[in-house]
């Protein structure tokens, strides 16, 4: 029987790729905080920062499912550094070591530049190189997928998955890539046709257990989009299936980059980061097309849940966390 190890299990996206790897008959061993459950047939605790408890966790495993990160607005440089950069090298090192045949570390659209509105974004399209721009949490992303495509590049058995702005039962759907409620109004940090690439959980955890099982996926790098809604489009769909009354306000972006640049100087002084960057003011005036034909082709991967059908179970779900806007795989330290 295969035998799993998926860090980050009690997140968001790790118990869905948990029960999608168990539905599939794979033994599953889960890489949680204390305290927090897991469904896996098998749960060890700590954190990821603990090379000997990840040394223990790979031992024995077929394949390594890399979910788990720090996911936060605020926090010290290090304390990203640590969990989403040292500790992806560490694991695939220790994977490696191990014998472990496929190690599959879940990245970001983030990390991809977007030169131009319009552009069209593949695999191969160039790291995004803004560098002291992005907020902590981006920056360590990017960080660890250089980890892991420079891996990849050494021979090591690894894929890397890049999905869309993730939503579904648990975690609201993105209404933009940030927004912000006042009263009757929500105030979309987006032009009215920029396009936002989604994804739907369980439609990324398909890919990332397709992604295990494909020996084509060694040494590859898959792009994961269900659909690029229109925003002003999809903030009626949004408001139709979720049955919500709010106007949808669209700040002038130009100005408010502007203004954050002498904002986001302060912050850095005091080692922290804003809650919105100007790097990400940036983003949402240029939209892109990510492409997905390398999954589609070559680990035989399409959306099996459409938008809609998408929306209602997201909403229909009772424990939805309320917040207006997810930007990235929301995952747990472990």
């Amino acid at each position: 029987m295969t035998t799993a190890l998926v860090t980050g299990a009690s997140g968001f996206l790790g118990p869905r790729i948990v029960a999608r790897l168990r539905a599939d008959g794979v033994r599953v061993r889960a890489l949680v905080r204390p305290g927090r459950p897991s469904d896996a047939d098998e749960r060890l605790e700590g954190d990821l920062r603990d090379e000997a408890l990840l040394a223990r966790a790979v031992a024995g495993c077929d394949w390594v499912i890399h979910a788990g990160a720090r996911v936060s607005t605020t926090g010290a440089w290090d304390e990203f550094e640590s969990t989403n950069v040292q500790a992806t090298e560490a694991i695939i090192r220790l994977a490696v070591a191990a014998g472990v045949r496929r190690v599959v570390h879940i990245s970001s659209l983030s990390v991809y530049a977007v030169p131009a509105d319009g552009a069209t974004v593949t695999e191969e399209s160039a790291y995004d190189d803004s560098g002291e721009e992005r907020g902590f949490y981006a920056r360590s992303k990017l960080a660890a997928d250089k980890v892991a495509r420079a891996a990849m590049q050494a021979g090591a058995p690894v894929t890397i998955i890049r999905p869309g702005l993730l939503y579904g039962p648990g975690h609201k759907p993105p209404l933009a890539r940030r927004a912000v409620g006042l009263g009757p109004l929500r105030v979309l940090f987006a032009s009215r046709h920029y396009l936002l690439p989604l994804a739907y959980v369980d439609n990324v955890a398909d890919a990332v257990v397709l992604a295990a099982q494909h020996d084509a996926a060694r040494g590859r790098a898959y792009t994961i989009v269900d659909v690029h809604a229109r925003q002003a489009e999809y903030a009626r769909l949004y408001r139709q299936i979720g049955g919500q009354r709010w106007l949808p306000v669209y700040p002038p972006l130009g100005l408010l980059r502007l203004g954050l640049g002498a904002a986001e100087r302060a912050a850095g002084l005091a080692g922290r980061t804003l809650p919105i960057t100007r790097h990400q003011v940036e983003r949402t005036l240029r939209s892109a097309t990510f492409v997905t034909f390398r999954a589609q082709n070559e680990l035989g991967w399409s959306p099996r849940v459409p938008i809609d059908e998408a929306l209602r179970r997201s909403f229909a779900a009772p424990e939805n966390t309320p917040h207006a806007a997810a930007t990235e795989p929301a995952q747990s330290l472990a």
